[in-house]
């Protein structure tokens, strides 16, 4: 009897987290190995119909405007962009001015799980280790919820992910919330249809765009107005401009694929 009633539990249990739903995350993380400085953002996991996708927050709002049919500007965030489909790939999206370029891959997650347990986040928990692109990482994760699933592209062990952290402290993910009910849409969400891109090619776009990340609008081929907080035309200075985006892109030397990092001049 004990032992039909823990089958109709664990039964139970992977019905309920087998349907949609969506798990909050909160991502610390430096952009520039040579500061201290950090960014935080709240991050969204969407499992949809076997799927999955993750966002930040703010993207995931934005998204789900769009999607009701609202045409007016507002600002996306789409860093981390990623999705998990159901023949085990991820796809991650980069948004270089008005083109989105849609990266695919396998997932092949080497996992280790250990022996070490802990209660975290109200959750009984076990450690795993896993080296993926150039860095170290250690997660957390908990059977209680028993979905393979996990922030960014990492998923497949026994259990939800609820902490990650890689071995340089430069990323981190912190479970904030799990919800069964959230506004559902296309997984894929993005706007505009994405230009599929091998790896190699797609270093080739970047270093053009830091080479040149104005040659449309220098060029003359997109019109761009700058005016002052009276309204008032400015004079648009690309040199400035364009060394304000190099500077950037050599800063932002700590991309969580390490190992894909691209070498600017």
């Amino acid at each position: 009897m004990k032992t039909f009633i823990v089958i109709l539990l664990f039964s139970f249990a992977q019905n309920f987290y087998s349907q949609d739903m969506r798990i909050d995350y909160n991502l610390v993380y430096k952009e520039d190995t040579l500061s201290s400085e950090t960014i935080s953002k709240k991050m969204v996991l969407l499992v949809q119909d076997g799927e999955s996708r993750f966002c930040t927050e703010k993207q995931y709002e934005v998204d789900s405007l769009r999607s009701t049919g609202f045409k007016g500007f507002i600002v996306p965030d789409n860093v981390f962009d990623a999705v998990k489909d159901k023949q085990n790939r991820s796809s991650r999206y980069y948004y270089i001015l008005s083109d989105v370029y849609k990266l695919t891959d396998p997932i092949l997650l080497n996992w280790k799980i250990e022996k070490e347990v802990a209660k975290k986040y109200g959750y009984n928990c076990q450690k795993a280790t896993l080296s993926y692109k150039g860095r170290d990482w250690e997660a957390w994760f908990t059977q209680d919820i028993p979905l393979q699933e996990g922030p960014y592209v990492f998923k497949g062990l026994p259990g939800l992910i609820v902490e990650m952290e890689d071995k340089s402290r430069s990323y981190k993910f912190s479970f904030s919330g799990l919800k069964k009910s959230f506004y559902k849409m296309n997984i894929e969400g993005v706007s505009s249809k994405p230009m599929e891109i091998s790896r190699n090619n797609f270093k080739k776009v970047m270093l053009d765009y830091y080479n040149d990340p104005f040659r449309e609008m220098s060029s003359g081929n997109v019109k761009a107005k700058l005016k002052d907080e009276k309204g008032n035309d400015l004079e648009i200075n690309f040199r400035e401009m364009t060394k304000n985006v190099q500077s950037y892109l050599k800063k932002s030397n700590n991309p969580i694929e390490l190992s894909e990092a691209i070498k600017y001049p």
